[in-house]
């Protein structure tokens, strides 16, 4: 248990030594999403948990889903660690078919998830159905990509290109009726979609 922590304390400051600090990323997307405390969050694509980390310290009670068990597992511990557990609940789910009724949730947020997407229209899609009130969708730019390379090459792996780009999400989100708010950051961008009136 200690072992995981360690590793990915150790991988967030390789990270920020390449220029990506991740939980000041994490709080920016939080200081523009503007969520509203007692409202419900489906979190798509719980990754290494950062944001889900950062929501549950923040006193938001929420879902986050993922397709790899491994990485939620890694989640459980860092949230125990933190005696944050309770107020998350994460499931294995596929994010092109996801298991809630229409408006499920006044928001749905994804971090650095639309570049992982097989099928990110398809995503798209459901995250606007569950959603009631807002999107917050915030993925890496260029720089950030490659920073993001950098790390992956030292494990000897690659990042895969992203199918969908952020100025394509943005595009889609406003063909489909959605009043989009763009916010650059060092390594991100965060587009807040919300439907009908802003808020």
């Amino acid at each position: 248990m200690d072992d995981v922590i360690k590793q990915d304390k150790e991988r967030l400051k390789l990270f920020k030594k390449y220029g990506y600090d991740i939980p000041k990323a994490r709080k920016f997307i939080i200081s523009k999403a503007k969520l509203v405390k007692g409202d419900s969050v489906l979190e798509i694509g719980t990754g290494r948990g950062h944001m889900a980390t950062l929501l549950a310290k923040n006193g938001f009670k929420f879902v986050s889903i993922d397709l790899d068990r491994k990485a939620q597992d890694v989640v459980k511990i860092h949230l125990k660690e933190k005696n944050l557990d309770k107020l998350v609940t994460l499931k294995i789910m596929d994010a092109e078919k996801l298991r809630y009724k229409d408006g499920s949730f006044d928001n749905v947020i994804s971090v650095n998830f639309i570049h992982h997407a097989k099928n990110p229209v398809r995503c798209l899609k459901e995250m606007m159905r569950v959603a009631k009130n807002k999107l917050i969708i915030a993925d890496i730019n260029r720089r950030g990509e490659r920073i993001m390379e950098k790390v992956h090459r030292l494990d000897g792996n690659s990042h895969k290109a992203s199918k969908m780009s952020l100025q394509e999400t943005e595009a889609f989100l406003k063909k489909a009726g959605m009043k989009v708010r763009g916010y650059k950051d060092i390594c991100q961008t965060v587009l807040i979609a919300a439907k009908g009136a802003s808020k």
